[in-house]
């Protein structure tokens, strides 16, 4: 049990958030059939223009909505009528609903637990608990029926039927071993005191039932402003407040009405009347504990239910309460997980769950029958006609005629709905239809029983819960009552339910019961509505409101009389005429009746208009007495002619029978509508006139039509022109196919099929259903015409088949069969025609075909037997002799192909028997490829067999291979050796997987649409070879040229590009010798320009001060992302495919490479002999070699070592620390290094002193003599050079003192870098023009001074070189040792530092070239070679 939480007022005027509902119609499917099984209502989808007229498009849909009772609408995309109200101001009152209280069955059980616990206490034997059984509490209600239909307690125990009961209540012997004695103590206990007592009731007072609320008691004002009841929603009763007496001495006992003995008196609880206890049926002894109630209180219990009403709330937080009660209920019954949302098969489960559980209430509020005349409509485009506040007011609508507007049907109500909000079982207030639409929110199930279906309905409400409809005989125009529609499908009532979302119409139609409830926050609005087929079931339903004393909304015989009065057409009075008759006959009828029973009765005729409900509403009945009524001078109120006797029991002479129309006034009304039956009689006339003369047009039979319907001309006869003109139409439609029209020309596919003679038939049939229908039209003399003009061709046609074949000339029938085929004749003749025709044309054109090819043979016996050629025809014989010549070498050539060991011979015999007779061209093609492929698969075959003996120097290509193995997976004969070729092919794709090995550069190579990539990788050594090391007209170039031109423009794409380098100008830097482009670098030492991505040097670098490349350092390595091949692998690789029998495509590209790597390896070696020993005079030509061994894709490592050991040897020490030492930069990966630059140990070129003995060392660049006067060395601890000690000014004694020892170039590079670094920045910072200034400014405040240091010059600053202190043997400390001061080379005047270190244009480099010899005279700091 989990009732929801009463909020108190809100004030809150926050407006609702429309982004935090539902607008839109998306919606997750079900994934389940509906509950119970029910059958979805259809749901229609208008066009633009059908939604343009509501009444209009709702009439079309009328005939198979009925059928469901309810349908759905969804409107054409685009459609928003908007949402007008305010959602800040707008605030509104609910209505409170327990859910088991709702549904009818659970609410009888509930009031007849009230009613038994009511009794008990008042016996003094209050039910403290409700005895249980299988752990869940006995349904006492239903024990009571079960135990009822059994004839009752005594019969039910001594037939034994306690376990028949138990299981009817769902429980089994198996789980509950005492299941019969507990339910009979139950019912003995509880159940059996009550009946007996209520039975014992009702025989002492003679009366069925207690006195139930009747509708007396509820009837109230009249209720065009409010009403009883409404469309699509349910309907609040008030709950009725039941005054309680003052209590006062003066109340006498309701059974004696005395009021002695006080003591002994007892005051009802419900009631509030007094009674004695020994006036008490049965007595009571001693005054009872607790409450007490009287008989008609304890057995009236739950007679009064109703709604309460709830909290009042604006519209934000009412969808606050909405989300949290939805939340907090799904999540606490385990439904809905985190993240999820409620499907919307859950909430119907879970709403009928509820409704049918006694045991558990869940309490929700619903802003139901909210007026739009107080709280406004939401919707404001009057020019809508879908608008429900024009809806009701539109012409086709009989409330038009209406003047009140009554709320709720000619006015739009509102709807907010809450998760499990409902509306209970109703039809619409006079029967009439209702229109539902939904703004926003969440979905609204509705459940609809079609009208047909309502007396079912209504017996089966009755027959579920009877004791509901003791207490409220009108319990069904009540709207506080559900029911399954699992029970009523049970009791075969047709139920079907649709799902209401945003943006949809519901309509109900009229008679039509329905209910639902809401799946969570939602706001509806609905009104409804009366088109003229209503009008009888108005009358019906105002009948029943007389019957069950029931108030009505308006009078309908008022609307009859408004309607008769105002409008005058004849579609109103097709309907209106048969409506208003039937009202004139029932009032004559009542007054007839009344007059004859009562004669003295005086009449009045009353025309002023009836103000209060006092007025116009029988005071019994509650009808609206319009036409007439009863009145009486001692009261106000009125009765109808029916009920006379009720009003008072004045005499007759006191009361009047007052008219507001007399009869003949009456009569007069029924005259005044139009009477269409005069128009009819002459509308007859027509049509008979017409049918017996001439045959009409189809505009006359429309006009007629239209006629007809507007007079209501005889039914049979209408039907008859409307079914006859639907006819024609088609009719007409195919004698357009059929008709031959000027200028036509129809040319038809030959083919005797098609002359069947159907459409000739065709034809007659029209024009003897055209004389039938009795119609003209152009069509008609049409196809008329073309019957007699197929008539005249046949007859010709017979004339020229009947005639001598051989007199007959072919153009004479091709005359005869083109006019038939232009007027697309298919008579059998046209066949004939067609053969004949042939059959001159074939013995034209046969003799032809004895030279053509074997299918023209075949093509022509084909035909012969197809147009019925004699067989002795001598051109028919000698086709025949040919085609039997080709059938035998068709076999031949059928032979061949089916054997499995056949030759290229073979095939040869078949072509060369091919040219002496015709044979199939297919065929014939076949053995042509064969002998041809064949011929040339064994020409190469044999080329390279001869090529692996040597007999042949040639050897065919891997192009030539290839198209041999293509060929032999496909050719049908035998071939000598040709299993070599699998064998080569294999072998030559191991031989390029071993070059793609051995020039593994992949990611450097581009693709060419000419070329495969290991053939780009190839011709990119090769350019790499011919721009370093070979000049113009060289035969590498000349072969990159030849490959360039064979290869068309494509070539000049990818690494071919780069042949264009040939034509360079002298200029040639860097290691790749070419020209300069990109960042550029130069060496502090050789001076040589390099490109930074050859060296890899970035721009940020590329900005320190000193730099020296790979040639100068022997140490330096160049970091490479690929492996350059030696030459050795190359001539592996050559010798490898000097072994096969088919030449590779990149054989020459590699015999080039090798070829070109052989030139430079043996001019390499001639300059390394070129002298006994080469010296610092041969420096540069050495580092220019080396440059060159660097930059090669081919690595020839013995070449590369031995230059940089010479290097190493013959160059004096680094002017700095270098940034870029033996080791490669931090920033790359060691994996990118290279391993083939590392040098090796030893070198195999012969040099006769090339030993390691020469290393030289020092400053002084000198050998190591151990024996020597300089044997004493010192190692520097961080460049690892060996220095002697008296070229570093130390001495033995001062070398245990020193822990850490710094040579003079590292100890200076410290102070280079703190010292010059700041004032350089400051330099490059200046303009141009001023850096000359600074230079020349920073010169005055130094001297320079010469110091010769062993054979080396170096300019120190005299500031800077102060006389070094002996070491201290007694202090650790580092000796003070001579600091070099080291400034970089002054810049020219036209470039800075910064651009020494970095060129971008052409005219930087010529520039530096034309100053590199004044460098070297004049830069402050230049370290060059003693000789």
């Amino acid at each position: 049990m989990r009732p929801s939480t009463r909020h108190k007022i809100s004030s809150d005027q926050s407006s609702l958030n429309l982004s935090s509902v539902p607008m839109t119609s998306h919606y997750v499917p079900r994934t389940r059939p509906r509950l119970f099984g029910l059958t979805e209502a259809p749901v229609y989808y208008p066009t633009p223009i059908e939604f343009s007229d509501p009444i209009k498009y709702i009439a079309s849909i009328q005939k198979e909505g009925e059928k469901y009772g309810i349908i759905k609408i969804v409107p054409p995309a685009g459609y928003d009528p908007g949402f007008k109200l305010n959602k800040e101001t707008f605030r509104f009152r609910t209505r409170i609903q327990k859910l088991n209280s709702m549904e009818g069955e659970t609410r009888a059980n509930v009031n007849y637990l009230e009613q038994l616990s009511n009794f008990h206490i008042s016996a003094g034997t209050p039910i403290h608990k409700i005895p249980q059984l299988d752990k869940r509490p006995i349904d006492l209600f239903k024990l009571k029926k079960e135990v009822a239909r059994r004839g009752g307690y005594h019969i039910v125990t001594g037939q034994k039927k306690w376990a028949e009961i138990g299981r009817s209540l769902d429980y089994h012997r198996k789980e509950c071993t005492s299941m019969s004695n507990a339910l009979k103590n139950a019912y003995y206990r509880y159940v059996l005191p009550y009946e007996d007592w209520l039975t014992r009731y009702k025989s002492e007072h003679g009366q069925n039932s207690p006195a139930p609320l009747t509708s007396d008691s509820m009837t109230g004002s009249r209720m065009k402003s409010t009403r009883a009841t409404s469309h699509s929603r349910e309907q609040s009763v008030a709950v009725s407040e039941t005054t309680t007496p003052d209590d006062s001495e003066e109340d006498p006992c309701q059974i004696c009405h005395d009021n002695e003995g006080e003591s002994d008196m007892i005051a009802c609880e419900g009631c509030g009347h007094i009674f004695h206890l020994y006036c008490l049926s049965p007595p009571l002894k001693t005054m009872p504990q607790g409450d007490w109630h009287c008989i008609k209180c304890l057995t009236a219990a739950g007679g009064d239910y109703g709604f309460e009403d709830g909290d009042e709330y604006s519209l934000a937080a009412f969808h606050e309460k909405c989300k949290a009660f939805k939340r907090e209920w799904f999540s606490k019954n385990g439904t809905l997980q985190p993240d999820e949302t409620v499907t919307e098969e859950d909430c119907e489960d879970e709403f009928w769950r509820l409704a049918e559980n006694p045991h558990e209430t869940c309490q929700v509020e619903y802003g139901a029958d909210l007026h739009s005349t107080q709280h406004g409509s939401a919707l404001g485009d009057l020019n809508d006609p879908w608008n429900l506040n024009v809806i009701p007011a539109l012409p086709k609508s009989l409330f038009s005629h209406i003047q009140a507007d009554i709320s709720g049907m000619m006015v739009p109500w509102l709807y907010i709905g809450m998760c499990f909000s409902a509306f209970c079982w109703h039809n619409e207030d006079h029967y009439t239809y209702s229109i539902n639409y939904m703004h926003w929110g969440e979905t609204k199930t509705w459940y609809g029983i079609p009208g047909s279906d309502t007396a079912k309905f209504e017996e089966t409400m009755r027959k579920a819960v009877p004791e509901l409809f003791e207490q409220q005989p009108d319990l069904l125009f009540q709207l506080v009552t559900m029911l399954s529609p699992g029970r009523l499908l049970e009791e075969d009532v047709k139920v079907y339910a649709v799902d209401q979302r945003p943006g949809q119409f519901v309509v109900t139609f009229p008679k039509s019961y329905h209910s639902g409830f809401n799946h969570g926050f939602n706001f509806c609005e609905a009104v409804n509505f009366a088109p003229s087929e209503w009008v009888d079931l108005g009358l019906e339903c105002v009948q029943r409101y007389k019957e069950y004393r029931r108030q009505p909304c308006f009078s309908h015989d008022e609307l009859l009389v408004n309607v008769a009065e105002h409008d005058k057409s004849i579609e109103t009075a097709k309907w209106l005429r048969g409506a208003i008759t039937a009202m004139k006959s029932r009032e004559i009828s009542e007054r007839d009746s009344l007059r004859e029973k009562y004669p003295k009765l005086k009449e009045i005729v009353d025309t002023k208009p009836q103000v209060t409900d006092n007025e116009s509403q029988c005071v019994y009945c509650h009808c609206y007495s319009y036409l007439s009524h009863v009145s009486c001078s001692c009261t106000d109120n009125i009765a109808c002619l029916d009920h006379y006797d009720e009003l008072c029991t004045c005499n007759v002479s006191k009361k009047s029978l007052c008219l507001r129309f007399t009869d003949d006034q009456l009569l007069q009304i029924v005259q005044r509508s139009p009477d269409v039956t005069k128009a009819s009689r002459e509308w007859s006339k027509k049509w008979e006139s017409i049918k017996n003369g001439a045959p009409p047009t189809l505009k006359t039979l429309r006009s007629l039509l239209q006629e007809g319907e507007k007079v209501f001309a005889p039914e049979d006869d209408v039907e008859e022109i409307r079914k006859t003109i639907p006819k024609i139409m088609d009719w007409i439609d195919e004698a357009k196919l059929y008709a031959i029209r000027k200028h036509q020309n129809r040319r038809r596919d030959s083919g005797t099929a098609q002359y069947n003679g159907k459409r000739f038939e065709q034809i007659k049939k029209l024009c003897k259903d055209a004389s039938e229908m009795h119609f003209d039209a152009p069509e008609v003399h049409a196809i008329r015409k073309t019957l007699k003009m197929l008539n005249d061709f046949r007859d010709q046609a017979l004339e020229v088949l009947g005639a001598d074949n051989q007199s007959v000339s072919v153009d004479t029938y091709r005359d005869v069969y083109e006019i038939g085929t232009g007027m697309n004749a298919d008579i059998p003749e046209m066949a004939q025609l067609e053969m004949a025709i042939k059959q001159h044309t074939w013995r034209k054109g046969a003799p032809t075909s004895i030279k053509n090819h074997f299918s023209d043979i075949i093509r022509s016996i084909a035909e012969a037997k197809e147009y019925k050629i004699p067989v002795d025809d001598s051109t028919y014989q000698t086709l025949l002799a040919l085609k039997q010549e080709g059938e035998r070498w068709v076999a031949q050539y059928d032979l061949v192909t089916c054997s499995e060991s056949v030759t290229l011979d073979h095939y040869t015999n078949l072509l060369e028997a091919s040219t002496k007779v015709s044979t199939p061209p297919d065929a014939l093609y076949n053995v042509k490829e064969v002998v041809k492929v064949g011929t040339d698969a064994t020409e190469i075959i044999q080329m390279a067999t001869n090529f692996s003996t040597g007999q042949h120097k040639e050897r065919p290509s891997v192009t030539d291979l290839s198209r041999v193995a293509h060929a032999l997976q496909w050719l049908p004969i035998q071939i000598e050796n040709s299993q070599c070729i699998a064998t080569q092919k294999d072998e030559i794709e191991k031989w390029v997987r071993q070059v793609e090995t051995v020039f593994d550069r992949t990611s450097q190579t581009p693709t060419s649409p000419h070329k495969s990539h290991l053939e780009m990788r190839l011709m990119d050594v090769l350019t790499n070879m011919v721009n370093i090391i070979e000049p113009k007209g060289s035969a590498g170039a000349a072969f990159i040229a030849s490959i360039t031109a064979s290869n068309g423009r494509g070539a000049s794409t990818g690494p071919l590009k780069k042949a264009k380098l040939l034509n360079r100008s002298a200029d040639r830097y860097c290691i790749c010798r070419k020209s300069e482009s990109g960042l550029m670098i130069e060496c502090d030492i050789c001076h040589e320009w390099y490109h930074g991505r050859c060296v890899k040097v970035t721009r940020r670098e590329a900005e320190a001060i000193t730099y020296v490349c790979p040639a100068c350092d022997g140490h330096q390595i160049i970091p490479r992302a690929f492996k350059r091949p030696s030459l050795e692998e190359c001539e592996q690789l050559i010798e490898d495919a000097n072994r096969l029998w088919f030449l590779p495509k990149e054989y020459e590209l590699l015999s080039q490479i090798v070829d070109s790597a052989r030139t430079f390896k043996g001019r390499v070696q001639a300059f390394c002999r070129s002298k006994t020993q080469l010296g610092v005079q041969d420096l540069n030509a050495i580092k220019m070699n080396l440059r060159e061994l660097l930059g090669l894709d081919i690595h020839l490592r013995d070449e590369t070592d031995f230059l940089r050991k010479k290097v190493k040897t013959l160059s004096g020490p680094l002017p700095l620390p270098q940034i870029y030492g033996a080791y490669p930069s931090p920033n790359l990966p060691v994996a990118q290094i290279s391993q083939e630059d590392i040098p090796a140990t030893d070198s195999n070129i012969s040099h006769s002193s090339s030993s390691a003995d020469e290393r030289v060392y020092c400053v002084c660049r000198k050998r190591y003599t151990p024996n020597g006067p300089d044997a004493q060395m010192v190692g520097c601890d961080t460049c690892h050079e060996w220095f002697h000690l008296s070229c570093v000014n130390l001495d033995l004694k001062a070398l245990p003192g020193i822990e850490h020892y710094k040579c003079p170039g590292c100890t200076r590079k410290q102070d280079m870098q703190q010292q010059v670094q700041q004032p350089l920045q400051q330099l490059l910072s200046q303009p141009l023009q001023q850096q000359s200034q600074s230079q020349s400014q920073v010169g005055k405040n130094h001297t320079s001074a010469q110091m010769d240091l062993k054979g080396y010059a170096y300019n120190t600053d005299s500031v800077v070189l102060p006389t070094p202190p002996l070491p201290s043997t007694h202090s650790p400390r580092t000796p003070t040792v001579i600091k070099l001061t080291v400034r970089p080379p002054a810049p020219t005047p036209s470039t800075s530092i910064y651009e020494r270190k970095r060129k971008h244009g052409g005219e930087h480099l010529i520039e530096k070239e034309k100053s590199k010899r004044e460098l070297s005279m004049n830069e402050d700091v230049c370290l060059h070679a003693s000789v």
